[in-house]
């Protein structure tokens, strides 16, 4: 089945999946963390590590990569589609903490009916950093929102990587839609 391209299915869907696959990421480094976890290191302690260590210095640490990744996908969607996006405090401390607000995410990606993004290519989107100054709909979800949504997923992803936890591209990419060609 061909799908149409529009300002829903370049976002809505493909947030989903990454969020998704970021949630079996964050089981595969509470895992981890079990495993090295020791009498004098409790594996809260190696989760505490994995979960404010960050690739450099002055980035943000691995917490606030997945919180910033749901910010992304919610109030992007809804700032296209004029839509009220969830709050959710950035109190996360923890792997199942961080599952929820992904779960929670995915619930309101979810929730977003088609029409309230299609069409709106030439909707004004405005950002409170970009004082006087706006985006079309479309300059904001290809320009803007898409590479931040996958810049914060891919930095979760590589903290998490360089610390050891064992993922691959397959853990990172999700599952895939695949047809059978003998379907045709």
């Amino acid at each position: 089945m061909t799908q149409e391209t529009n300002l829903y299915t370049i976002t809505v869907p493909p947030f989903t999946k990454a969020l998704r696959a970021l949630s079996k990421i964050l089981d595969k480094a509470e895992a981890h963390a079990a495993t090295k976890a020791s009498e004098r290191h409790p594996a809260e302690k190696h989760q505490s590590a994995l979960l404010n260590d960050r690739l450099v210095f002055d980035q943000f640490n691995f917490t606030r990569q997945v919180q910033v990744a749901c910010d992304n996908a919610k109030l992007g969607v809804s700032r296209i589609g004029g839509l009220e996006a969830p709050a959710f405090p950035d109190t996360e401390q923890t792997f199942e903490e961080l599952k929820t607000r992904v779960e929670k995410t995915i619930a309101f990606l979810e929730s977003v009916k088609p029409e309230a993004l299609i069409g709106k290519e030439s909707a004004t989107v405005k950002l409170p950093y970009y004082k006087d100054k706006h985006f079309t709909a479309f300059d904001y979800a290809s320009e803007y929102l898409i590479p931040n949504f996958y810049f914060h997923v891919t930095t979760a992803y590589s903290i998490l990587r360089k610390a050891g936890v064992p993922l691959g591209k397959r853990d990172y990419m999700g599952n895939l839609t695949l047809e059978d060609d003998a379907a045709k």
